[in-house]
């Protein structure tokens, strides 16, 4: 029997294409809207992954995001370095100011500002020049991505010069050079992101001189860091969270942006449109070899026997068409790598589309088992 489900299966070729298409096209949907809305998560937390020194981030409590802090008092990085066990204790600065190349490219950038004696916060992958160089007058650290794009100058035969070591960038209407290029995570937005100095920051911006974006903390290895947390939380105006608490604050900040109700929506339609094209043409499909399904009925064939019949025929279109789709969405996030497109394809995804594309299937065989188990064989037969 199981020969003659493929037979049924095969001999309309048409509808054979049409079902697998339909589950195709929802898994690529689901799996690449939801890869990119993954991405996107990873990206609004960069800050917290790009800076693996510190076990502890000392912020306002109204502070919420890298996209909307509220500044700490200058000196109340002292007091954190006074609670015991506390190792160490760093302003870390960000701000968006505005950049201008000698080329006559504009953009803002996101700067930020790190101790100049320890240099911590500062990017972990360099691919040119030391972290130490921007101890150097006017030295910032500039990422590839926008040393190689974004910031780069196009010449008459349509190539990119990227931005080089040497380079002068000019932010906030003062003279920087580059010193480095280094490669952090992508930002959630396709903006250059600058490293500097905190000495060079309260340049580029004096207002900032008695007030600071974080305080990166770092524990004694022997240190109870909840304890060390619960101490820095006595102090008026700070809040300290572990690096999974901040980021888990700046998700949330993420998430009620309201983005992934569009991604949700995505998803859903993407449901829709597999279940109605796999549905509709499986269903026709079945009405095609009704006859077959009331001959074996006749025959004394058991629901048990076509129940396993309709499942082989939607395991192997559904099977086609979910590793198709799977393998069409790895493509395109291999295809987009290191682009300022997000993509994230974790195992929990592959689960998910599966479940889905599974909900699929079964929906779809019900249709037909319902309309096959419904059919007297006598008014079929004598038809």
């Amino acid at each position: 029997m199981n020969i003659l489900a493929l037979k049924m299966l095969i001999g309309n070729r048409a509808a054979l294409i049409g079902v697998i298409f339909g589950i195709f096209l929802a898994t690529l949907l689901i799996s690449q809207q939801s890869a990119i809305f993954l991405g996107l998560m990873n990206r609004s937390y960069r800050i917290v992954s790009d800076t693996p020194q510190a076990n502890i981030w000392v912020i306002d409590p109204a502070t919420q995001s890298d996209e909307k802090i509220r500044t700490i008092p200058k000196d109340r990085v002292n007091i954190v370095r006074s609670v015991p066990g506390v190792e160490w204790a760093e302003p870390f600065n960000l701000m968006q100011l505005p950049l201008s190349t000698s080329t006559g490219i504009y953009d803002i950038g996101v700067i930020y500002g790190i101790d100049d004696a320890s240099l911590i916060g500062g990017p972990i992958k360099m691919l040119a020049g030391k972290l130490r160089d921007l101890h150097r007058e006017g030295g910032i650290i500039i990422d590839t991505f926008s040393a190689n794009n974004a910031l780069a100058e196009k010449l008459p035969d349509g190539t990119l010069k990227p931005i080089k070591i040497g380079d002068e960038i000019e932010i906030n209407h003062r003279r920087t050079v580059v010193v480095g290029i280094s490669k952090p995570s992508r930002g959630f937005y396709p903006q250059p992101i600058i490293y500097v100095a905190n000495s060079l920051y309260m340049k580029l911006n004096p207002a900032a001189k008695k007030h600071m974006g974080f305080i990166l903390v770092k524990t004694n290895p022997d240190a109870d860091v909840n304890a060390v947390i619960k101490k820095i939380n006595l102090q008026n105006g700070l809040l300290a969270l572990t690096k999974d608490q901040m980021t888990s604050r700046i998700k949330k900040f993420f998430l009620e942006t309201g983005i992934l109700i569009n991604f949700a929506l995505s998803v859903i339609l993407a449901f829709i449109v597999g279940l109605s094209i796999a549905g509709q043409t499986f269903y026709m499909m079945t009405e095609h070899n009704l006859i077959y399904y009331a001959l074996i009925k006749a025959l004394g064939g058991s629901k048990t026997m076509i129940l396993k019949m309709i499942a082989l025929q939607v395991f192997v279109v559904g099977s086609i068409g979910f590793c198709l789709g799977i393998i069409c969405t790895l493509l395109w996030g291999f295809a987009i790598k290191d682009t300022t497109l997000a993509f994230y394809f974790p195992w929990q995804l592959f689960l998910f589309t599966g479940l889905i594309v599974m909900s699929i299937c079964l929906f779809t065989a019900g249709l037909s088992i319902r309309k096959i188990f419904a059919i007297d064989p006598k008014i079929v037969m004598g038809n």
